[in-house]
């Protein structure tokens, strides 16, 4: 295990995490505001990855409306060890906040590593001028533009719902998610299963059963991100697969993380759903 991994872990981790954050753009009683906490484990590793154990612990928590705009909490901590013994602790701390209509995108992420500041990345993206325009002031000030088919994270969820709904097997889709030093968009791909209408066989229920969603339409879901310019195309090689089981409602559980010498497991353990405003439609819209 080289002295990167667990940063590289961390802003994979990220970036899926956010990825599977509740759509904003659903009709309001569809996006259930919640408290949502993974454990997480190694999964496999190949000798290359040097890898000998993982675990760690993921709190993902969601407030706001359709309205007012979504704020995502995220943070979670993982502790490596190579095959040797030598191991690292990284806390990461995220936080985003994304208007209702997809037209501003806020991400504030640091992580720690054995308790010093690692990484520190703060920006903002803007759709209103027609283009992406991102601006980011940490790790350092820059701005650029992506074209306009760009999605942020709650939009991308969105399209993936929709296409689930529609019963679509497969959908592709350009992310731009502030992730890995916010200098970075991702083409996705993702595969949809058939919809599971109550109990499934996938395991890792019963937390979502506990609070009250186990009879929630949701589908098995794998995600490919790839690098490089929106709209490529091509045969290329992904950077990681994620793969989650997704409610209607925008929770999720059974996460998996492969990144290709590696893989990491996270369950749901614990689910709180918050009190749900009763939205009027927006003002001004």
């Amino acid at each position: 295990m080289t002295k990167r991994t667990p940063v590289l872990l961390a802003s994979v981790l990220v970036a899926g995490a956010i990825a599977v954050g509740p759509a904003s753009g659903a009709p309001v009683t569809d996006l259930a505001l919640h408290r949502a906490v993974y454990d997480l484990r190694l999964a496999d590793a190949s000798d290359e990855s040097s890898i000998g154990s993982a675990a760690g612990r993921m709190v993902f928590d969601l407030s706001g409306s359709v309205c007012d705009g979504y704020t995502t909490n995220l943070r979670f901590v993982t502790q490596i060890s190579d095959t040797e013994g030598y191991g690292r602790v990284t806390d990461v701390h995220t936080s985003t906040f994304e208007e209702g209509d997809g037209d501003r995108f806020r991400f504030t992420t640091r992580t720690y590593v054995d308790g010093t500041l690692s990484e520190d990345t703060v920006g903002s993206a803007d759709r209103s001028t027609g283009t992406v325009h991102v601006e980011l002031t940490k790790p350092e000030k820059k701005s650029f533009e992506l074209p306009a088919g760009v999605l942020f994270p709650n939009q991308h969820l969105l399209k993936l719902l929709g296409a689930a709904e529609s019963a679509q097997s497969f959908v592709q889709i350009d992310l731009f998610d502030g992730s890995d030093k916010g200098d970075k968009t991702f083409s996705t791909s993702a595969v949809i299963g058939a919809k599971n209408t109550g109990a499934d066989s996938l395991g890792d229920e019963a937390a979502a059963s506990k609070a009250g969603i186990g009879g929630v339409d949701h589908w098995p879901i794998t995600l490919s991100y790839f690098e490089g310019k929106p709209g490529a195309t091509g045969e290329q090689t992904p950077v990681y697969e994620l793969s989650f089981v997704l409610y209607k409602n925008g929770i999720t559980r059974r996460m998996r993380l492969d990144y290709g010498d590696f893989s990491l497991e996270g369950r749901l353990v614990e689910l709180q759903l918050k009190p749900q405003d009763q939205q009027q439609p927006c003002a001004g819209r």
